[in-house]
């Protein structure tokens, strides 16, 4: 793109290098006018006496759009349509301008509208020729700018002609229709002169011309000239007229909006007539010796001509099949593009959901465990359950005696060791077996057969007290033990067990999943918020990024209003013009002038004004001293030079 971007503007620089002028000399102090410009003053002149005259208003925007003043020229036409608003000249006249602004076809349109009223078509042919040439119509274009050469001479509606004879691959005629100017000097004819030699694949020669003419600028046009040859018609003249080499969008919508040209003119091919044959071989060598008559170099003519529209359809298919091709490329990037944004989406959809599944994995993990681990706690709760009531079961039951009857002597009695207290214990009995009844010992039943006295009173309190088993080392009775629960019973319990668990974990997963759920709300929610906090965010700085350029711009160069008091191709030569002006108006005197370009010439201004009618004021001023000007606003960001002047 670069690349293209330097061709281009290389290729403009040499499309519009002005020719010198053939009477300039050395010394000479002021460049002529061309002859548009003084027709355009002497249209100012006759504004400056009756400023609604249409026919005036209606030449001042045909001639300024044909120096290329295009803004100059719609402003006349407007304030022509204003003051007459059927006047088909109008339509003519910005048909000119569209073609300097690069729209040929809605000129064309313009063009037939203001024939078709009856306008004549001889002050336009130079134009229209030219639109034809930038929609690939060579012949058409030929036509007309040969029927203006013959409405008078011209030298750069010569080179138009020669540009499209080249256009169209006839190199020799263009050369016919050059010569008389390249004898000239004029360097504008040379550069057409390389054009077309490029054009036919000499960009050797080319080369050798720009090299003389510009040679700064030759080995960017080198490219540039190679590139001719590989281009359709109607880019071909784009490039060599404007310096584009490629068809733009604008361009292809406006060649949609030309009206249904007329075909080309195509003049039959010459029809042999029967001779009698040559007598002899000798007559045979002498007739094809011959010099060709005039009738069979026009049939000869006639072929080029054939072949170069042959040629000509052949590259207008060709630009057909690029644009095709164009467009094919850019929807197929199109389609790219969109396809990758759909695979980036479907990648961070694929990524979000394995998260998600990843997380649902985690948490089911976690559950399972949970529910095993309290399976394992209640079967061993059970397990441990049978087990105590399978060996409460086997063992045997201690069952503790009556209590004991302790025999009691005599105080006065020596003190003697107490008899030992037999104790019988039952022997192992199930648990439904009745305890065994002890024996007694016979001092108990001594010591109940006496007579009731205080010891005796004694010994019955003391018999009937209840001494705790654990005072007599045995041990409590067991704790009455429940049946063994049934497979049954165990299996409704672990069933049970299984329910409640698999309620819990239900709920778990429940609440879970609402957590889930939420949590990717909330993040989706907090991604969003920040997407499009970060899209205004990006928005705001791009439109102060715009405001603080254009504000910059502004500053730099801000939109002014300028009085023009002349033009000229050649800077250099503008103080002298100044110097002249500033003779004729006392008015300029103690100015500072300034020039701006415009296309292939300079405008020559004083300014600064206030506003527009501060400029049309001074303008009031210049033309009572004879000095034709008009107001001119530059836009912000033109940039306007200093002119040094004494």
């Amino acid at each position: 793109m670069t690349q293209l971007k330097t061709l281009r503007a290389a290729a403009l620089l040499l499309a519009t290098a002005s020719p010198l002028p053939a009477l300039a000399q050395p010394g000479a102090i002021v460049q002529p006018l061309t002859p548009n410009a003084d027709r355009l003053s002497e249209q100012m002149r006759i504004l400056g006496r009756s400023p609604n005259d249409v026919s005036a208003l209606v030449e001042a925007g045909r001639l300024s759009g044909k120096l290329g003043d295009t803004d100059a020229a719609m402003q006349f036409l407007a304030r022509a349509e204003k003051a007459s608003p059927n006047d088909p000249r109008i339509r003519a006249a910005r048909g000119v301008a569209l073609v300097a602004m690069e729209r040929p076809g809605e000129a064309l349109a313009l063009f037939a509208s203001a024939e078709r009223a009856g306008v004549a078509m001889t002050p336009y042919l130079a134009e229209r020729g030219l639109a034809y040439d930038l929609l690939g119509r060579g012949s058409l274009a030929q036509a007309d700018y040969r029927q203006a050469l013959r409405a008078g001479e011209d030298d750069e509606v010569t080179r138009r002609l020669a540009l499209s004879l080249g256009i169209d691959g006839n190199v020799t005629e263009s050369t016919a229709v050059l010569n008389p100017l390249l004898q000239k000097g004029d360097r504008a004819a040379w550069r057409v002169r390389a054009f077309v030699l490029a054009m036919s694949g000499d960009a050797a020669g080319a080369d050798k011309i720009t090299a003389s003419m510009l040679p700064g600028f030759s080995a960017s046009l080198s490219p540039f000239f190679r590139r001719l040859p590989q281009l359709a018609g109607a880019d071909r003249a784009f490039a060599v007229h404007y310096g584009r080499l490629a068809p733009s969008p604008e361009r292809l919508a406006d060649a949609r909006l030309a009206p249904p040209l007329p075909a080309p003119v195509r003049t039959a091919p010459p029809v042999a007539l029967a001779s009698a044959a040559p007598v002899t071989p000798v007559a045979t060598t002498r007739t094809a010796s011959r010099t060709p008559t005039m009738a069979e170099r026009r049939a000869e003519r006639q072929r080029q001509a054939q072949a170069a529209q042959l040629a000509q359809a052949e590259a207008a298919r060709r630009a057909a099949d690029a644009q095709a091709q164009q467009l094919a490329q850019a929807r197929a990037d199109e389609t790219a593009r969109r396809a990758a944004l759909a695979q980036r989406q479907q990648l961070a959809a694929q990524q979000a959901e394995q998260a998600r599944i990843a997380e649902a994995t985690r948490v089911e993990a976690e559950r399972v465990a949970a529910r095993q681990a309290e399976e394992r706690r209640v079967a061993a709760e059970a397990l441990a359950a049978r087990d105590r009531s399978e060996q409460a079961a086997r063992a045997p039951v201690q069952v503790a005696s009556a209590p004991v009857p302790v025999t009691i002597v005599d105080r006065p009695a020596e003190p003697a060791p107490a008899p030992a207290i037999p104790v019988e214990v039952a022997s192992a009995a199930p648990v439904n077996t009745p305890p065994a009844t002890p024996a007694v010992s016979s001092a108990a039943a001594t010591v109940a057969a006496r007579a009731p006295s205080n010891d005796d009173v004694l010994a019955r309190i003391i018999r009937n007290l209840d001494i705790p088993a654990s005072e007599l080392g045995v041990g409590p009775p067991p704790t009455p033990v429940a049946a063994p629960a049934s497979s049954t019973a165990l299996a409704a319990q672990a069933e049970a067990a299984r329910r409640a668990a698999e309620a819990r974990e239900a709920t778990a997963r429940a609440t879970e999943a609402a957590e889930v759920k939420k949590l990717a709300a909330t993040r989706a929610s907090t991604a969003k918020k920040a997407a499009e906090a970060k899209r205004i965010a990006d928005e705001k700085k791009a439109e102060a990024a715009e405001a603080a350029r254009l504000a910059q711009i502004k500053r730099a160069d801000p939109e002014r209003h300028w009085v023009q008091i002349a033009g000229g191709a050649n800077v250099a030569g503008l103080p002298a013009a100044w110097g002249i002006m500033a003779g004729k108006a006392p008015a300029l005197k103690g100015r500072q002038a300034w020039t701006t370009p415009l296309r292939a010439t300079n405008r020559l201004l004083t300014g600064p004004f206030k506003s527009d009618a501060e400029a049309q004021d001074f303008v009031n001023t210049l033309r009572k001293s004879g000095v034709q000007a008009f107001a001119f606003t530059s836009e912000a960001g033109q940039k306007v030079a200093r002119v040094p002047v004494k």
